[in-house]
Order: C-alpha cells, then structure tokens, then sequence
C-alpha cells in the first residue's frame, strides 16, 4: 500500500485508487521505467509525491503494461501523458509511440457544443412560446420571426462568448496609444501568432482603440488567450471542423512546434485562418502547453527523487536492481 493518503506538499486528500499500480490511491500517476521512479500526482497542487523504492518495481511494470494499452493524450521525446480508463499516467524518458489523440478534441468539440445548446435551447424554447402567443394575436404576422429565433439565440451566445475576459497576469498596454487593454475573447480574432524559441508561442494583439498592433503575450499568458480566442471563433466564424483533418495538419508539418511556425509565418489574423487549421493550431498549442509543464514538474520531482532514493532503500536487491537500471544501455527499452 502508498505510505500515504494526502499530499506531502499541500497536505491535499490524494484522490482514486491507484488503478492497476496497485498503491490504493492516485488517479494521475507518474512513472520512470529507466530510473525506477514512481509518483502519484496531486490534483491540487499539481505536485509529484514519490513512492517508496521498496514497494516500486513491480508496480512500474504494472502502469507500464496499462499505458501500451492507452492513448497518448500529448508527448515530446521525454514526456508522454497517457489516458487510459479514467486514469491519467505520465509515462517519462522514451515514450512508446507519439500519436496525436483525436478523440480527445473530438470530446472537446462535442463538450463545446452541449455549453452552446445549454444556453440556446433554453433561450430559443422561451422566446418561441413568447413569439407564439404574440403571433396569434396579431393574426400570424410573425411566422418570420419565429423562423429566425433558434439563429437569434446562436448570435447572442456568441456574444456572450466573445465578451468573457481573458485571464492574463497584467492587462498589456498599447505601445501606439497607451491604452490598457481589456482583452476579451473576440479581441483575440484579430491577433497573429510568431514564433519563439524551443517551439513556444507567442500573440500579436490588434489594438481595439487604435487598431494597430501594439502589445505581444507569451508564455502561459499567449496560451490561454489563443484558447479563448479559438473558441470564440469557432463560434463566430462556424465552418467545418473535422477533428481527423486537424490532426492530420498537425502531424503533415512534422508536429506542433513545427505547425505554430507555419501559422507564424503566413502572419495571418486568427480569423483569417480556416476552420481547421485554427483546430491545428489549439491542437499544437495544447500540446505545447501541457507538456512544458509536465516536464517542469517532472525536473522538480527527480531533483527531490535523487535525494529521497538513498533514504527511502532498504534492502541490498533494490539497490542493486536500481543501480543495474541506471546502468542500462540507452536502446535497451524496458518490457511491458
């Protein structure tokens, strides 16, 4: 059994069962095959708590065997998050195979559209009884505008969309005008993506007092205003959005990285993109993001990981098993 129940970090309840580890508890778990390491993830503070190395080894065998039958959700060459069931592993160092998980923005698209129809048809269904009565009345006079209610209430959920506050650290300020931007989502529609190095992504903002391009996000920042931005404009500039098409954009420029700098070097807005790559490029963004942070917090986890394996051995035949795994030859992939 896991040596504890709550975070050794936030003191937070560590949720789920542990899955196939077999540890008792963990819904996120991540996982070092070469290094013999083993963490279960908190949810709160997002922390890596580390197993003890008397009771790791076969559970690692064990994730291992669960993730070849998974999904890879996003991976770079050192990470790869993996969804399998309603667990969440991050398997570190070699990840078996690098695919692009359509079914994940296919949920996506799908949970996007149950939101919209959450506003809409409640709206639509209220003002058609409303429209009705007032029809009657007037001696079927409005047939007209009751036809056009449901495309109304599509139109005022896109405004409503488009009017929610983007969440940056500091409102950026225009170096043309000086004005404090406010930034909203549909602000976003006319901001153009560069690029930066190690394949990270930045945001040209358009100036909504003077229309000039005055202010530039990056970093976390440049990713959340593209999420909302991309959304909203999956709204207001509707098209088809195939999910396979998207992927297969991402994967036909050599991956993420690769297809943001394709997208900065058309220097078109947002909106002038079509439907699917716009899906590309959150695809891309998404990866990008996720996986700079699972591997921050990977680094921050072994930096303790080193000094916690030599207080949490006790036996000979576990140092000796991990010392034979440190000493592994770079093509020799562990079994799963």
């Amino acid at each position: 059994m896991f040596m504890y129940r709550t975070c050794a970090f936030c003191n937070g309840k560590l949720p789920g069962d542990g899955g196939p580890s077999g540890l008792g508890v963990g819904q996120r778990l991540a996982f070092d095959e070469w290094k013999a390491r083993l963490w279960v993830v908190c949810p709160k503070c997002s922390r890596w708590n580390l197993a003890p190395l008397d009771d790791r080894l076969e559970k690692i065998e064990a994730l291992a065997r669960a993730a070849a039958r998974g999904r890879v959700a996003a991976a770079t060459e050192q990470v790869a998050l993996i969804r399998w069931q309603h667990y969440d592993f991050v398997r570190v160092e070699k990840p078996r195979r690098l695919e692009f998980a359509t079914w994940r923005y296919g949920e996506r698209l799908k949970a996007r559209r149950r939101e919209q129809l959450k506003f809409v048809l409640p709206v639509t269904v209220a003002a058609v009884g409303l429209a009705v009565a007032v029809n009657v009345t007037a001696g079927g006079s409005f047939g007209v505008f009751v036809w056009n209610i449901p495309r109304g209430a599509q139109w005022l959920y896109t405004r409503i969309v488009g009017r929610r506050s983007v969440g940056v650290a500091e409102p950026p300020i225009c170096e043309r005008c000086g004005t404090v931007l406010q930034l909203r989502a549909r602000h976003v529609a006319y901001a153009r993506v560069v690029g930066q190095a190690q394949g990270d992504v930045a945001l040209i903002l358009s100036c909504p007092n003077c229309h000039a391009e005055g202010a530039m996000l990056v970093g976390r920042d440049a990713h959340n205003a593209l999420r909302q931005g991309l959304t909203y404009l999956a709204l207001a500039r509707a098209g088809r959005q195939r999910v396979e098409d998207a992927a297969r954009l991402v994967e036909g420029a050599g991956g993420p990285d690769q297809l943001i700098r394709d997208v900065a070097r058309r220097e078109l807005t947002l909106r002038s993109l079509a439907p699917e790559r716009r899906l590309a490029l959150e695809m891309a963004v998404d990866e990008r993001a996720e996986v700079t942070e699972l591997e921050r917090q990977w680094r921050d986890a072994e930096e303790l990981a080193d000094i916690a394996d030599g207080q949490l051995s006790t036996t000979t035949e576990l140092e000796e098993e991990l010392r034979r795994l440190k000493k592994r030859p770079e093509g020799d992939q562990p079994s799963s």
